[in-house]
This record gives structure tokens, sequence and C-alpha cells, in this order.
């Protein structure tokens, strides 16, 4: 389609996986597999290919290794999964059957790795599981890197842009994006991804826009030309009318202007205008997130994820891995907390080296700290780590998933047994470490009282307190619509745990989605929340809203709210009571 002769403006909808704006020239980042024919080589020629297809593979690594020696820290994403990368290299799976499909079938070299790299990357793709599937988008950028080496064609780098761009991919490799952080660009847009794919971590990481998760970006592009790429609203526009360019000029003004505001509210403290303090922490997933999360006003960790750990490998993370990586978040916040929330796999997340039966419902199955008392070893080598981090700093230990009394005394005698164990050893501890529970249960917000009397804080989990309390799949789009956090049975039960926590004098916090929600800052105020834990991108504004609003007025407004019956009438008149406190602000 053609507006006299010009290709006309194409707008494309996908994931906002980092927000900004971003205006420029894009840099297509070829990531195709390049096509092969199935041909054969004379019998004399066949060890030729096998030594070609060696050279392409030994090649390959020497890059990776190349890449990987200009990541600094080697505990971070980035030097794990370029390991990743180098171990899939010696598989058997891929370079061994390769070999074998040469030197039986007299096969080229592409023809034969090609037959084999789509054979496992059709295993890949027929898994459910987010996380494993991804695993695939590994695999196929080591493909693509080893055929173009055997072809003797450049890898096409991120390295090589001199000046501001909008990267163009199908998607991007722990390689591209460890060459992200020495090179000028702007934003980057991808077919694939999700918001807790990789690529999209490291936007967030290095607060540059990005949109993933677009499907067709690379076969709309047409190099070269500029590209509007909005991570707000996870849009991307190419051949932008000269109005439209105007329109996401303004907006990028408005954008940037709107940071720097809030980065005046980074440093001021959570008091509401009467006087009552709250703490606003920040939920990280990686290391490398520690430092966005100062920046951004954190005045500690809520909330650190420590799934990544068994993530993209084939062994078990040892207790020193565990040690060192919690130790350097801890040594980041001498003067803050930081809750290390021990392992949550099962359900959604999965770690590739620990078997898990495939099960009907995994949500409600065995995952969290059921698997780790199942698993008691693992459980016990990571509660290690975590007391003995807790000589580096103020860390918190937090169990995720507690339905009842009984998992939660089963859960600290493992602990128990781990000090006892660093005692023998005379390794030292923080013999104070405070110990908490998510709350994130109906059965655990019910009996808060009693739950409360055996830890030192609570920390409730919205996501999925509010899928178990309306029993919804929040991941099935059939019923997503019913995923209602002012539904007024959440909301009571949110109530409940603060009181609960509060009449046993121990603070409750939020480390859920909800919590970095601008729109529900007032009702958390309200309910008598003591700390949120959020996206570090989120502090600013929700601190910005905080401070403009008087608690006891929030906790009156509250209490008629939860008199209404529905969401729908709850959020109706939760937005009219913000735009009349808050007009300068967007709900």
């Amino acid at each position: 389609m053609t507006d006299g002769g010009r290709p006309k403006m194409k707008v494309l909808r996908g994931i906002p996986a980092s927000g900004g704006v971003a205006i420029g020239k894009g840099y297509f980042l070829s990531r195709a597999l390049p096509s092969s024919v199935q041909s054969a080589v004379p019998r004399e020629k066949v060890e030729d290919e096998a030594a070609a297809f060696l050279k392409a593979v030994a090649r390959s690594k020497e890059q990776i290794h190349g890449i990987r020696e200009g990541v600094k820290d080697h505990s971070s994403e980035h030097y794990q999964i370029l390991s990743v990368h180098l171990a899939l290299l010696e598989d058997s799976m891929l370079v061994d059957q390769t070999l074998r499909l040469i030197r039986e079938n007299q096969y080229k070299a592409d023809w034969a790795f090609n037959k084999i790299l789509q054979n496992l990357l059709e295993t890949f793709h027929r898994i459910e599981d987010q996380y494993l599937r991804e695993r695939g988008h590994d695999l196929r950028q080591i493909g693509h890197r080893v055929l173009e080496n055997l072809a003797g064609r450049p890898v096409d780098s991120i390295s090589s842009i001199r000046e501001p761009m909008i990267v163009i991919a199908h998607d991007l490799s722990p390689a591209d994006t460890a060459q992200i952080l020495r090179s000028p660009v702007l934003g980057f847009a991808t077919d694939v991804g999700s918001r807790t794919s990789h690529t999209a971590i490291t936007a967030r990481t290095l607060g540059i826009p990005a949109v993933v998760g677009l499907e067709k970006i690379t076969e709309e592009y047409i190099e070269p030309e500029d590209v509007i790429l909005d991570g707000e609203e996870g849009t991307v526009i190419l051949r932008a009318t000269p109005e439209t360019v105007r329109e996401y000029q303004e907006k990028r003004k408005a954008y940037l202007l709107r940071v720097r505001e809030l980065a005046r509210f980074a440093r001021l403290p959570t008091v509401t205008r009467d006087g009552k303090t709250l703490r606003l922490h920040a939920n990280i997933e990686f290391p490398e997130e520690a430092d966005s999360a100062l920046r951004s006003g954190a005045e500690g960790i809520g909330l650190y994820r420590t799934e990544f750990l068994f993530l993209n490998r084939k062994d078990i993370p040892s207790e020193e891995e565990h040690f060192h990586t919690y130790r350097r978040v801890a040594e980041k916040f001498p003067r803050h907390p930081v809750t290390i929330r021990t392992l949550d796999l099962g359900g959604d997340k999965f770690a590739s080296q620990v078997e898990l039966a495939d099960e009907m419902n995994p949500a409600m199955g065995l995952r969290a700290i059921r698997f780790c008392l199942r698993e008691k070893e693992i459980f016990k080598q990571q509660v290690r780590a975590i007391l003995r981090a807790s000589s580096y700093g103020k860390v918190k230990l937090m169990f995720p998933m507690i339905s009842g009394l009984g998992e939660l005394r089963a859960a600290k005698a493992v602990v128990e047994e781990a000090k006892s164990e660093l005692r023998k050893k005379k390794i030292s501890f923080d013999k104070e470490m405070a110990v908490g529970i998510m709350v994130e249960i109906p059965s655990a917000a019910m009996i808060a009282d009693l739950l409360a009397r055996e830890v030192e804080f609570f920390s409730i989990g919205t996501n999925d307190l509010i899928q178990y309390a309306l029993a919804i799949d929040r991941v099935n789009e059939h019923v997503s619509y019913l995923y209602e956090p002012l539904h007024p049975a959440v909301l009571r039960l949110i109530r409940r745990i603060v009181d609960g926590g509060h009449d046993a004098r121990i603070p409750v916090s939020m480390c859920g989605e909800m919590a970095g929600e601008p729109l529900y800052s007032y009702v958390l105020l309200g309910l008598g929340l003591d700390e949120l834990s959020m996206n570090a991108m989120a502090i600013p504004l929700v601190k910005r809203i905080l401070r403009k609003s008087v608690a006891y007025e929030a906790k009156e407004f509250v209490g008629g709210l939860l008199q209404h019956g529905t969401a729908v009438e709850i959020g109706k008149i939760l937005r009219k009571k913000l735009e009349d406190i808050f007009p300068e602000e967007r709900f």
C-alpha cells in the first residue's frame, strides 16, 4: 500500500517493555537463519565438510568468548547466559549429531547443521512454558552465528553502531545486549519477547525505551528509514507522517520533563502531609538492577526474586554462587533492608535442572515453599547462603506461598538447621536476621493474626492473592477480565492482613504489581500498609502521590469504599476522588 508512491505509515503494537520515547534511524540486525538446500558431497570431501563445520563452531566460540570477556561482572546475567551459549556449542545434541549426519549421509555441513537445529527448535516451540520457550531463542541465535561463520560472512554486530540508532531485530541475544552497554543505542524493537525476557529486563536496567513481541517488525521495516518507538504505549511507528513525528517529539519532551520532575522526588522521604511515613522499596530479579533501584530512590529491596540463579543452566547453583550474588546486593544497601525471597519455582516458573512432574494445575501444585520443603537440601543450601550474606547488610529472609502454620514452622525449622550448621563451621551470620512470609493465599490471610505471632514481617503478594481469592487464572485470556485488584473481597483481605500484622506489632508490606500502580497508591495508604515494593521506575511517581496525600483522609475514604459491592463501582469512585485531589496526575 502506498500514498503517492510512498509506503503508508505503519503502526505496530507490541508489549511495552521499557518506558520512554525514542525517535531516530533504525538499525536492522539480521538474525534470520540463512536458508540451506539439501545437498551432498562426494565421499572424499566428507571430512573437509566436517572440518569446516568444526572450524565454524570454533570461530563462534571464539567470538562469544571475546564478547564475554568484555563483561566485567562475572556474576551478571549477561556473563552467565553467554556461558550457557558456549556450553550449547559443546553440546553433543548440536555438534556431534551434525557431524554424524555429515559423515553418514554425506550432507553438506550447512544442511546437516540446519536440520539438527530445526529439529531442536521445533521441540522447544512445542513447549508451553515461557521460560523454556525462550531458551529456544538462545539456540536460534547460536545457530545463526554458526551458519554465518560457516558461510564466511561477518555476523552483524551492535558494536558497529557509531551514531544514536534504534535497533530492529527478531530478537536480541545476550551477546547483543552485552554490546548495547557500550553502544549509542536509543532503544530497540523486536518481533518476539515478553516483559520477563532478558531483552526487556536489560532495557529497563539500562533505562532505554523498548517494545518487544511486535511479531512482524522485521518484515515491516524497510531499511534505511526512521522509527518512532513508544515504550510506554508499546507502539512502533514506521514511515510516520510529519504530523505524527511532531506529535511524538512533543510526547518525548513531555516524558523527559516528567522524568526530570519526578527525579526530584527520588531522594525525598515518603511522608504524607499529616506526617505518616511509608518506605518505598524496589523489586528486583537480577543483581544488576540494584543500581537503578538506588537511582530511583528505593530505600531497600522489598522483593529480591532468586529464581534466575536456576534458569539457563544444567546444574544446581552452588551455595557459594548464592552467597556471592546475595552479598553483592546486600552491600549495595548498607543502611537499608534487602528482602530475599527463597525459591519460588514451579507454577509459571521453570528450572531446567529440576525435574517437576506435569501437573493439571501447576499454580496450585508443587511450587514455592511446597517444592522447597520436598527438596530440602536445595532449600537449605539457599538458606545458608542467605544467612551468610546477612553479615554484609540488613538482609531479611522471606518464604513464598505459605498457606498455614504447619508450612511456616517446617520452613523455620530448616532455617534453624542451617544456623546450627553454620555455627559448627564458625561461619558468621546475623543472629537477628528477620524472617517473614509472603501472604498470597486466602488461607494465610484468614489466619494472619496467628501467623503474625511467629514471623517478623508480612509482605502481601497481590498477583497470586487476587488469583486465588477470585479463583481466576491470570494468564488465561478467557477469564483475565476478572482479575480485579479493586474487588471488595481483595480489599477486605488486604485490610485483614494489615490488621493481623499490626495487632502483633509487625510491619506489613506489599510487593505485588498492585503496589507500583499509581491508581492504587491512595487506597493502599488508606488500608494502612507500612511499606510498598515495586518496579524501581514506578517509585518517584508513587512517592509524589503519597507525599501529596493525607493519611487520615485516605483511611476514611477507604472505609467508605469497602461498603461498595463491585470493583466497577469502587473504580469509578476512586478515579473521581483522585481526579479531584490530584488534578495534575494521569490515572
